[in-house]
């Protein structure tokens, strides 16, 4: 195979495309090894068939995984389940080896990302077997009493070795789809530090400024991603999945709570639709077009639904913003001159950069005591309701069964009284 790639670099010399010295220099940095020039090539890592064979393959692995492990999790033991656990995950990591030697490089990482699906489930085991950390029920960790570590310990500590294992995996290869479930776990790590902070307080509205802060700091995680990775793996591109994932989840729940904060949509889209051009990412664009029609939706369903001008209006402000696109794209060079969103490295960059990604962050933050009180006296109310009807059921169950025994008293026929002798 050695000598198919020397008689391509002799041809190229021999064509003028590069001199003898290249060619030399080319070896010297980029050695041939068997198997990455057999001819046979991985397919490009894009929408295709390939890349749908994997992750097909990959999601029946995981449920024939987890089906096996659920299903014989008592009968295995810890033991068991940690010694199968490891022998899936060497099995997983020879594969990966050997797709990478051969020059598939997407199917390696797919078998790396299944060895580390199967973490999690060893980390249990092995928790079983020394008992670091005791399962506790949920109930007994409910508000107020709550304590981070002997509550959740053992949820603490197979998230904190999942991440690990990730990191140390990214360390190794070069596959981007390992950064998602990275990000999956940031965001649960916020959910524990705001379960610590508001003593298990977590409802509706803080889980949902919980995932804002969640986007945002995904958000300025990919923007300095992007900023910094090089080659031909894009890291950044699942971070911007996860924080616009996370921004529509938290609208949605906030949104559904606080309806008055809906007038943010439009702001809140048009920041989207900036982020999108200025770090070319489609993604963003998606997330801005799914407020501005659930705004749009929303004022005419609602707060204009009476209104015979409101559709003049809507048709006033579209015609406006085709005019409006139109003077951009009359001025564009002077726009990319002035506000341009490319340094001179070629790297895309936005304006306020990490700092102003963090700033819903921060806004976030603060309105968390104020849902907490949210959902604390939601919770309450609740616990006031249901022991009203308790009592009601229970005054309703009594009356009833007065009722009944009355009613028997009065159809039960008199006995006469017995003559005395």
């Amino acid at each position: 195979m050695a000598e198919r790639g020397d008689r391509r670099l002799e041809a190229a010399v021999a064509l003028g495309i590069i001199t003898a010295g290249q060619a030399a220099e080319i070896r010297a940095i980029a050695p041939i090894r068997d198997g990455i020039d057999s001819g046979v090539r991985e397919a490009p890592r894009a929408f295709n068939a390939a890349m749908l064979a994997y992750v097909l393959g990959a999601i029946t692995v995981v449920i024939a995984m987890g089906w096996f492990l659920a299903d014989r999790w008592n009968w295995l033991g810890a033991k068991g389940v940690l010694a199968v656990s490891v022998l899936y995950v060497a099995l997983f990591l020879l594969t990966s080896g050997r797709m990478r030697r051969g020059g598939f490089p997407t199917a390696a990482g797919f078998a790396v990302l299944l060895a580390l699906c199967m973490v999690p489930v060893a980390t249990v085991a092995w928790n079983e077997l020394v008992g670091w950390f005791a399962r506790v029920p949920s109930a007994s960790c409910g508000y107020p009493e709550f304590a981070l570590w002997s509550c959740r310990g053992e949820e603490l500590f197979v998230e904190l070795v999942t991440a690990v294992s990730l990191l140390v995996a990214l360390r190794q290869i070069r596959f981007s789809l390992l950064v998602l479930p990275l990000a999956g776990l940031v965001v649960r790590g916020l959910f524990h530090v705001a379960d610590a902070v508001t003593l298990n307080a977590t409802g509706d509205a803080t889980s949902g400024w919980i995932l804002a802060i969640g986007a945002s700091v995904l958000a300025a995680a990919a923007y300095s991603t992007d900023r910094r990775q090089a080659g031909d793996e894009d890291f950044g591109i699942w971070l911007h999945l996860a924080a616009t994932a996370c921004a529509m989840v938290a609208a949605v729940t906030v949104l559904n709570i606080f309806e008055e904060l809906r007038h943010f949509l439009i702001p809140g889209a048009f920041v989207a639709f900036a982020v999108a051009l200025t770090i070319r990412r489609f993604i963003w664009m998606l997330l801005g077009m799914a407020w501005f029609i659930w705004y749009l939706g929303w004022l005419a369903s609602d707060v204009f639904r009476d209104s015979p001008l409101f559709p003049v209006i809507l048709a006033a402000l579209g015609l406006s913003m085709i005019v409006i696109t139109v003077w951009v794209q009359r001025n564009a060079s002077w726009l990319v001159e002035r506000f341009g969103s490319v340094t001179h490295d070629g790297r895309p960059r936005f304006p306020g950069g990490v700092a102003l990604l963090l700033s819903p962050a921060l806004v976030a933050a603060l309105l968390l005591p104020q849902a907490a009180e949210h959902d604390r006296l939601l919770r309450e109310h609740a616990v006031w309701q249901s022991e009203r009807y308790r009592l009601r059921y229970e005054s309703e169950r009594q009356k009833a069964v007065a009722d009944s025994i009355a009613g028997r008293r009065a159809s039960a026929p008199e006995t006469p009284p017995v003559p005395r002798p």
